[in-house]
């Protein structure tokens, strides 16, 4: 049976992929998934480039009526990458979810949040910068 987090894994890879490729961060993407196809796969490393090049180039020159269509088709194939070297090497899956955390932290904004509030008689204020959860018994 495989791995449902491999699974995940992989269909976020495929679709960060496709998602990057007409964004400023796709270099980055690229390089990242050419680094990691070297170091799991590096007999494929040169076939992965020109593919992720001719995949960009597809999606870019795709009429905006069929992208969509186009995209999903895409980014099916290369989850499909994905997954298959995920089930080979494990430890690439680990070094690809690695790479998704530090390009999100790279893409997040950096905000000074401040907060204010004022609570009278019985109020009850919550504030919160990210998540926040609440139980009340």
């Amino acid at each position: 049976m495989v791995d449902p987090t491999l699974i995940a894994l992989a269909s976020a890879g495929g679709t960060a992929v496709i998602s990057a490729m007409a964004t400023d961060g796709w270099n980055t993407l690229r390089s990242g998934v050419v680094t990691l196809w070297r170091q799991f796969r590096p007999d494929s490393a040169g076939e992965l480039e020109r593919d992720l090049d001719t995949t960009r180039s597809t999606l870019l020159a795709t009429p905006a009526s069929e992208v969509e269509q186009v995209r999903q088709a895409l980014q099916s194939a290369w989850q499909g990458r994905m997954l298959t070297l995920f089930l080979e090497d494990p430890a690439a899956a680990a070094e690809f979810e690695a790479l998704l955390s530090r390009l999100g932290e790279a893409s997040s904004p950096r905000t000074n949040t401040s907060f204010h509030a004022e609570v009278r008689d019985h109020g009850r204020v919550y504030q919160a910068g990210g998540n926040q959860f609440i139980s009340e018994r």
